[in-house]
Order: C-alpha cells, then sequence, then structure tokens
C-alpha cells in the first residue's frame, strides 16, 4: 500500500503568508520611520529658517513707532531721549534674559516658540586689545592700565567659577606663539586648557532653574556659569568695556546682580542717567550703584582701567532659539545696527549654528 504525505501544503502555505506578513511589516516599518524622518527635517529646516530670519525680530524692538514718534512730536517735550536711552529701554526685557514669542497656526500659520536674548559685544573685552603681536608683549605693561595684570586677575576669577586651574600660563604661552590677531573668539578652543573649561561652555545658555521648595520652575530661565563668547569678542574696535551694556558673563565674574525686572516708570528712571560721556568715579554709585546693587569703591581696580567712558551701542550679539514640534534650532548672531531714515538696519557680521 502506497502511503500519502498530507498537510505539506498548507504548511508551505503558511509559511508564505509568514514570510509576507514579515515583510509587509518592514516595509510599513521603513514607510513610517521614513515619513517621521521627513517631518522632523521639515521642520528643522523651518526652525534654522526661522531663527536665521529672527534680527527683524530685533530689528522691529529696536524700531521707534511712528505714532508714538508723532504723539511724542506734538507734545513737544523739552527732554528727548537719547539713542541710548531709546536702545536700552526697547531691549531691556530680553536683555541678557530670554523673551519668549509664540506664534500661532492661526495667525502665523505654523505653530512655534521663539527665544531671543541680546546682548552687547561692547559690554565684553576684545581679544585683540590686550596684546602686541609684533612686540610679543602684553599692552600697557608697566602702567595701571597693564593688560598683564588685567588677564591674570581675570582668569584667576574664570578659575574660581569654573573650578578649573587658571588658564592665563596657557593664554600666555599661546599668544608669544602667534603671529596675528584673533579673528573668532572660538579659535581659543584649540587650546586644550581652554577645551577643558569651556568646551560646553561656548555660547551663552539658559537652563529652567527648580525651586526646591516648591518643586516649581522659576518665572525666568537663568544661564549656569560663564560663557566665552560672553566675555570676550573681536567684533569691536574698542579696548574699553562699556558698564551700561555688561554681559551676563561679566556681571558674574564683577559680582554684579542686575535687576531683572523693572516697570515702566523704573525703566525710565534708570535709563535717563545715560549719557554720552561718563566719569565713572563720580558717576557709578549716582547711576549704576542701584542697578548693579554694589559701590564703585567695591569693584576691581583691574575692571575700573578698561571702563569706557564713550557710551556706544550698536553692534549686538542674538541668541535666537526656535521650536516647531519636537525639533529646536539656536542660532548665535553678531549684527552691527545702522540708524537711516529713522529706520535701524542690521548688518551680519558672524552666524553660528549651534
Amino acid at each position: 500500500m502506497k502511503h500519502v504525505k498530507r498537510g505539506y501544503i498548507l504548511f508551505l502555505l503558511f509559511t508564505i503568508l509568514s514570510v509576507c506578513s514579515v515583510l509587509i511589516s518592514l516595509y510599513f516599518s521603513q514607510v513610517l520611520i521614513y515619513h517621521k524622518l521627513i517631518h522632523t527635517l521639515i521642520n528643522k529646516e523651518k526652525a534654522t529658517r526661522l531663527a536665521l530670519s529672527g534680527t527683524t525680530l530685533a530689528q522691529a524692538l529696536l524700531t521707534p513707532d511712528q505714532k508714538e514718534e508723532t504723539q511724542e512730536k506734538a507734545s513737544e517735550k523739552k527732554d528727548q531721549e537719547s539713542e541710548g536711552q531709546k536702545t536700552l529701554t526697547a531691549l531691556f526685557d530680553c536683555w541678557n534674559k530670554e523673551s519668549v514669542y509664540d506664534l500661532t497656526e492661526q495667525k502665523d500659520g505654523f505653530q512655534a516658540t521663539i527665544k531671543l536674548c541680546i546682548s552687547s559685544e561692547q559690554g565684553k573685552l576684545n581679544l585683540n586689545s590686550l596684546y602686541d603681536f609684533e612686540k610679543k608683549k602684553f599692552l600697557f605693561e608697566g602702567t595701571p592700565q597693564d593688560r598683564k595684570k588685567l588677564c591674570i586677575w581675570l582668569f584667576e576669577k574664570i578659575a574660581a567659577i569654573t573650578k578649573k586651574p587658571s588658564l592665563f600660563p596657557a593664554f600666555e604661552q599661546h599668544l608669544a606663539k602667534r603671529d596675528f590677531d584673533f579673528n573668532d573668539v572660538c579659535e581659543l578652543i584649540t587650546i586644550k586648557e581652554f577645551a577643558a573649561a569651556f568646551d560646553q561652555h561656548l555660547f551663552l545658555n539658559f537652563t529652567q532653574k527648580i525651586d526646591t521648595e516648591l518643586l516649581a520652575p522659576k518665572k525666568l530661565p537663568e544661564p549656569t556659569g560663564i560663557f566665552l563668547t560672553d566675555i570676550f569678542t573681536v567684533s569691536t574696535e574698542q579696548d574699553t568695556i562699556n558698564p551700561w551694556l555688561f554681559s551676563h558673563s561679566w556681571c558674574k565674574i564683577l559680582d554684579l546682580r542686575p535687576k531683572q525686572e523693572l516697570n515702566n516708570e523704573e525703566k525710565k528712571k534708570l535709563f535717563s542717567k545715560v549719557a554720552k560721556t561718563s566719569a565713572w568715579e563720580s558717576d557709578w554709585d549716582k547711576n549704576l550703584k542701584d542697578f548693579y546693587q554694589k559701590d564703585f569703591k567695591d569693584l576691581p581696580v583691574e575692571i575700573k582701567t578698561i571702563l569706557t567712558t564713550e557710551f556706544e551701542a550698536n553692534i549686538f550679539s542674538l541668541l535666537l532659539k526656535v521650536n516647531i514640534g519636537e525639533t529646536n534650532s539656536t542660532i548665535f548672531t553678531i549684527v552691527k545696527s545702522k540708524a537711516k531714515d529713522r529706520l535701524i538696519n542690521f548688518e551680519i557680521v558672524k552666524n553660528y549654528q549651534i
């Protein structure tokens, strides 16, 4: 009697169906991943473009409203605001701190969050104002403006904050080998000691601090620590720092505690003291003591030698963070402002994508 094998066709059928199911699952999985990736890349591109165009936001803040200008002229005010007063008043809410702007689908066509922080390059120390690369020596050595003493003091303060060894020996050694000015502050990261201290603190960054008592975030996010591009600059031609424009990192180094929130009356009163020229030995306590909560006599001698007496605010650094969905883009931009026909135009000096 012939033996007949049964069931192998059914087994083969289920095997084929299983293989097909696996292939279809893999296909749909790849499609879903691809679709999500494309969606993320599109949002990333949107966020980057929006961050790059964010300079217009700062420009809008600096441009006076035409109606308000007309009202001011009509009222014939005796005391007119200087450009410095207007600049600081307009930018105070995002000066060395984050200001948040929300875009909505209904009004703007898509949903996004823009965070803007503005600082002044004239509130930082110019790297190229410290050393004479031809003579291979620090500028003004042996005088009250001795830049070597300034650097030793500065790097000791930085070491105390970062809990790292002083960077002065490595800095001095690097300058001795260098024959030309710095083109970018980020060049300092090529020095291994600077990389160890500032690799994660190159650009200003804000984090939301938690109130441990209430377990709730504070109202304003704050920078943690000090940041290399917030201490130094190469974008100005000055060898001094404007105390009205101190960056966050310089406030930290000098142990200044600037008031973060002022009402309109307080801002008007504070910035009415901005003058084209200042003598800080007498003007600091009258103009800045209450705002920074520090007497002039308590400032380090080294910093007193580099306080500018001429007010100028026309080179700004903008930190722009854009969030679209789960996608973020951060741009650090240095711009130079020029006033023309009662409008403020921005010339982009440098862009960094962080």
